[in-house]
């Protein structure tokens, strides 16, 4: 007579004679996500289709029709083992033959982050029956991003434990995954056992210094591509088994990919001009000084587009900051009465569109300088502006997740909009001033005016700046942060897994307030050679407070404070190209415009010579709602 299967007995008889199914391990996933169904009406109908068909292959791969149950009786605990419980732990990952595994559990980063326990309920149905890991550190060689480019492979660490039933008829079971773990035998009860996993070594793609002028540009596009276009080289993946006679009875496949992190920002100003008049007087020594036919009688100082780009690199546990190039240019026009005349009559002559929209780029750029007063060290008190200026910014990562199997792979992209205005108090010009008001503070004050132009000692030479300063300012915008995309005003994040898009934004009010001082200048004597510097400490603190929106979609505020940092920071030059136009009547000549390219030297910061040390912690409050 024969007899129709419950979902226990086909699991019984997977256990039992795997060699009478085409696939041991997927019947047993049909079967658990059949379970997973329920007890309701879709859910019996679901676990009879399956049952039959599991059936069906069972006896066309020679198994034998049933007649009655080949579940047994289930005996007491303490009098036989457990090979007779089969749904409930008989399988952890339904890969599973023996059901004395109970538990595996995956815990990263020295307990930081327990990844996942695997009981049997479907743990990795999502990730297909994988675990993510996110190497963060290196093995041997460079730790740093050039390591990597040169093959260096990266590693994620933690524990496995594998928990077995105390009563386990087989006394062992043996572990395969890792070099370290492979062969390592697991006994009743609980064994704890450190795994190492690693990512593929990459071909080296470099033999020499990369990020070096004169094409640093292009270096970083070409790596960034390689990297993005090879990344499925640098994954690994592992099969990790639990074996009771050399056939896996219970596995999983570990993914390990590298922790890279790209972040891409640019900044621009718009391009601003200004006009001013000369006096006679003026007009005659910039005459002089130019070499002109006429006397000036107006000075244009155009500013075009200032466009800055940074790349910063996280590999590992290091981050690479690469500034990828800065371009801005400044032109000052001398003009004669007779190239205005010329001029006007130029621009009469152009139809009345050419001459409208002239009109609109000659006030955008006025407006632009009229917003931006640039900060003057030089005066005692200064009122100055910054911006407005705009920031771009894209960030790709992928990050494990928390108490999960998965990963999460986001772009991200960020657009903000600054405005500063401030104060800057020249402190070392006002005690000089007051100083002179007595004979000794006079004297004193000599001797350092005497020290700033320069002296000149025969065998030695040299000169020295001092500064000190208090910078007080209000801006408006994004909030400053480390993260490249954190402090913008409007942020779109894409999750490349979920396929989903997500926007954010806020907008942030912040006080600054900056105390600093340093000393710039040269020495040079017969015994050593000219050495320029620049050093500079600052005190700074900022705190404000942000508007945005919560989780729910309702307006509110959050203050903050980022603390109080230390910042000792060296100089050196750099060199400026810069062009000077002079526009003249040239007497016999009828040019009306000449162009000088020169070469300067201006301080730029070292960004390998800054020290950043923190004061005070800072704060972040609470979001609150608008009432």
């Amino acid at each position: 007579m024969s007899y129709q299967p419950s979902l226990e007995d086909m699991a019984v008889l997977v256990e039992q004679q795997p060699e009478h199914f085409s696939s041991p391990v997927q019947t047993l996933r049909s079967l658990r996500s059949a379970l997973q169904q329920g007890d309701n009406a879709v859910g019996q109908v679901v676990q009879e289709n399956t049952v039959r068909a599991q059936y069906e292959d069972y006896l066309n791969h020679g198994g034998q029709p049933l007649t009655e149950s080949p579940t047994p009786a289930m005996p007491e605990e303490e009098e036989g083992g457990q090979h007779d419980s089969v749904m409930g732990s008989a399988c952890v990952e339904c890969a599973s033959l023996t059901p004395c595994i109970k538990k595996v559990e995956i815990v990263c980063h020295e307990g930081d982050n327990s990844r996942i326990a695997l009981q049997g309920e479907g743990e990795l149905l999502d990730t297909d029956g994988k675990i993510y890991f996110v190497a963060e550190h290196f093995l041997s060689g460079d730790s740093g991003f050039e390591g990597f480019l040169r093959g260096a492979p990266l590693a994620d660490s933690g524990q496995v434990i594998v928990t077995l039933a105390k009563n386990c008829p087989h006394g062992h079971h043996t572990l395969f995954w890792t070099d370290e773990i492979s062969g390592t035998s697991a006994s009743p009860g609980v064994t704890q056992s450190d795994f190492t996993v690693e990512t593929n070594p990459r071909p080296t793609l470099f033999n020499t210094d990369v990020f070096e002028p004169p094409h640093l540009a292009y270096e970083v596009i070409a790596i960034t591509l390689d990297i993005l276009m090879n990344r499925a080289t640098m994954v690994r993946e592992d099969v990790f088994s639990i074996s009771l006679d050399g056939s896996g009875c219970f596995s999983f496949t570990s993914v390990t990919v590298p922790l890279l992190k790209f972040g891409g920002s640019v900044s621009v100003m718009p391009p601003r001009k200004g006009i001013s008049r000369l006096s006679r007087s003026e007009g005659r020594a910039e005459r002089e000084r130019l070499g002109m036919s006429s006397n000036p009688r107006q000075v244009t100082h155009e500013q075009g587009w200032q466009i800055s780009a940074g790349l910063d690199i996280v590999c590992g546990t290091t981050t690479k900051r690469v500034d990828v190039g800065s371009h801005s240019s400044e032109t000052t026009t001398y003009d004669s009465a007779p190239s205005l005349r010329r001029r006007e009559n130029a621009r009469r002559q152009q139809d009345g569109v050419t001459r409208f929209l002239g009109a609109l780029t000659n006030a955008a750029q006025r407006l632009s300088q009229d917003l931006c007063n640039e900060r003057d060290d030089d005066k005692l008190f200064d009122l100055y502006t910054e911006g407005p200026k705009l920031g771009l910014a894209l960030v790709t990562e992928q990050t494990e997740e928390q108490g999960g199997p998965g990963l999460s792979w986001m772009l991200s992209a960020g657009i903000s909009v600054d405005f500063r205005f401030g104060v800057h108090v020249n402190i070392y010009e006002a005690l000089k001033q007051a100083a002179r008001r007595h004979p000794a503070g006079a004297a004193l004050v000599a001797f350092m005016e005497d020290a700033e132009d320069g002296r000149n000692l025969g065998v030695a030479e040299y000169q020295i700046s001092p500064s000190l300063f208090i910078d007080v300012s209000i801006g408006i915008g994004s909030r400053p942060s480390a993260d490249t995309t954190g402090n913008a005003n409007a942020v779109m994040n894409y999750d490349f897994l979920a396929r989903k898009v997500e926007c954010d934004g806020h907008v942030t009010g912040s006080l600054t307030a900056l105390a600093g001082g340093g000393v710039s200048g040269y020495f040079d004597s017969i015994f050593t050679d000219r050495r320029v510097f620049k050093y500079e400490a600052n005190i700074s603190t900022t705190g404000g407070i942000t508007i945005k929106t919560n989780e729910a979609g309702e307006w509110g505020y959050e203050l903050f404070h980022n603390g109080a940092m230390l910042r000792v920071m060296g100089y050196k030059k750099v060199n400026v190209e810069e062009s000077e136009k002079r526009n003249d009547s040239g007497g016999k000549s009828r040019k009306s415009q000449a162009a000088q390219s020169t070469q300067t030297t201006r301080w730029a910061e070292d960004r390998d010579n800054i020290n950043t040390y923190r004061l005070a912690d800072g704060y972040n409050g609470e979001f609150r709602q608008f009432s």
